[in-house]
């Protein structure tokens, strides 16, 4: 089981800063790197597993790829833009209007090809599961091309995107769950809530304090933060989410950012800074927190967080 939670490594993953949308996946392919260098930049093949296509390739080139599976010629799906990177059998980078910088690593590795193929776009959360599940599918489409297959795309169907749009929903799903157990806990500590900050928490889960003070079980942590409430007045917490994943099955793991507004202020206090950690697990079905930590994070001059997404 990898790091996302699936069985076979080839689901991609989604990390999202300042508006942009980073989509990465890794495929072993049974090919040498010449060999799929070919299928990645030949239009004649390109065409076999991505797109009808035009590029010129060389650096500062100009490239067209015009989807094949749409019923009305009408709604097909076009990105033009420039080659950025063109360094045969290693690396091809594209700039495009539709789904951003589109990269394709290849390293040589015993018996095939080590590809990393990734997209950094400005990407509405609307359209993440079933953009990765697009980019899912056509890599499966470009192992399948390597052996010699052509996608048949005047009667293709979505069949097999759903299987990986429904997968990548539930696991998204889960993901959004995990985050919203962090906004939970923050939200019950910026509301001075002992009952609400612990609400969040498994019955016997851990929450390690700022100061590395352990508190173990909801009842003991709603305790605590209400006797940390009653006699200090505690600063705010704000807040980025950098990393939420899945480490296997019903078990998830959120790293954040956190800075502490005190009170009477607008403005962070970098010598509080945080780094957080929740461990999350889920349990007939509903997501708890496990385990919640607060480790000191070395301050930067100037630097500010943002509220968790």
């Amino acid at each position: 089981m990898n790091t996302d939670g699936t069985a076979d490594g080839t689901d991609g993953t989604a990390t999202h800063r300042d508006g942009r949308t980073l989509l990465r996946f890794e495929r072993r392919l049974r090919h040498p790197p010449e060999r799929v260098w070919r299928a990645l930049t030949d239009p004649a093949e390109l065409s076999a597993w991505l797109a009808d296509a035009d590029l010129e390739p060389a650096p500062g080139g100009t490239f067209e790829l015009r989807w094949l599976n749409a019923a009305d010629p009408a709604e097909q799906a076009v990105a033009r833009g420039t080659v950025t990177a063109f360094d045969p059998p290693r690396l091809l980078e594209l700039d495009s209007d539709l789904h951003g910088r589109l990269r394709w690593e290849l390293s040589p590795v015993p018996g095939g090809t080590h590809l990393v193929f990734t997209s950094d776009v400005r990407l509405p959360g609307e359209y993440l599961v079933q953009t990765m599940a697009g980019w899912h599918l056509h890599l499966d489409y470009l192992d399948e091309a390597l052996g010699g297959a052509r996608v048949d795309w005047a009667n293709w169907t979505t069949g097999r995107w759903q299987v990986h749009h429904d997968r990548y929903a539930a696991r998204l799903g889960a993901l959004d769950a995990v985050r919203g157990l962090y906004r939970a806990i923050l939200d019950g500590w910026n509301a001075r809530d002992g009952r609400a900050f612990a609400a969040p928490f498994r019955d016997d889960g851990v929450s390690v304090g700022f100061d590395g003070s352990v508190h173990t079980g909801r009842e003991e942590i709603a305790a605590r933060m209400e006797e940390i409430f009653t006699g200090h007045p505690t600063a705010r917490y704000v807040a980025a989410v950098r990393d939420v994943r899945l480490v296997g099955p019903g078990a998830a793991v959120l790293h954040a950012v956190a800075g502490m507004v005190p009170p009477g202020s607008s403005d962070v206090n970098a010598d509080a800074n945080a780094v957080q950690t929740v461990t999350a697990a889920q349990l007939m079905g509903e997501w708890r927190a496990s385990r919640s930590s607060r480790t000191p994070r070395p301050p930067t001059t100037g630097a500010r967080t943002t509220p968790p997404r």
